[in-house]
């Protein structure tokens, strides 16, 4: 069987790659701006957006929001992971920086499906998580990004 790498890869898979890499990075930062503009990247507002405030008459998110919510996520990040995962998996990296890059994907994304549930109903430092999970997300991004981009247009060197 013949090894893949994205360093003589046809420019066709490149640039398939490279655009599909981007896009995931951009879609992380409107990840990024849609919490700041719904939670000021505080807990106290992410306490508020899920639990209500009613000093500012904030209600409650319900259960069927919540369900509406994680509906949409449970579809979109689990494919997401797996694609950046493959991606990946792809490098020239060494096998222990793919175990814990694509660990970091598939627990973040866990995570991150069941942590509104936690701040909506369980105890309120559970909000906490948020921070931790988004670094987590974004530590696996990161590597799944710049590695292959790197591999790909900057030679074959990898951490």
């Amino acid at each position: 069987m013949t090894r893949f790498s994205y360093g003589d890869a046809a420019a066709s898979v490149k640039l398939m790659a490279t655009a599909f890499l981007l896009f995931a990075v951009l879609g992380f930062g409107v990840v990024g701006l849609q919490i700041y503009a719904t939670t000021g990247l505080t807990a106290g507002g992410a306490l508020a957006h899920y639990r209500g405030d009613e000093a500012t008459f904030q209600t409650p998110m319900g259960f069927a929001q919540l369900v509406e919510i994680t509906h949409a996520h449970a579809y979109t990040m689990p494919m997401l992971a797996l694609v950046l995962s493959f991606a990946f998996v792809l490098t020239e990296a060494s096998e222990r920086l793919k175990v814990a890059v694509v660990v970091c994907l598939a627990v973040g994304v866990g995570l991150e499906l069941a942590l509104p549930w936690a701040v909506r109903y369980g105890p309120s430092w559970s909000v906490h998580g948020f921070n931790r999970v988004g670094v987590l997300l974004g530590t696996g991004l990161l590597l799944a990004v710049v590695v292959p981009l790197r591999e790909m247009w900057g030679g074959r060197g990898t951490p």
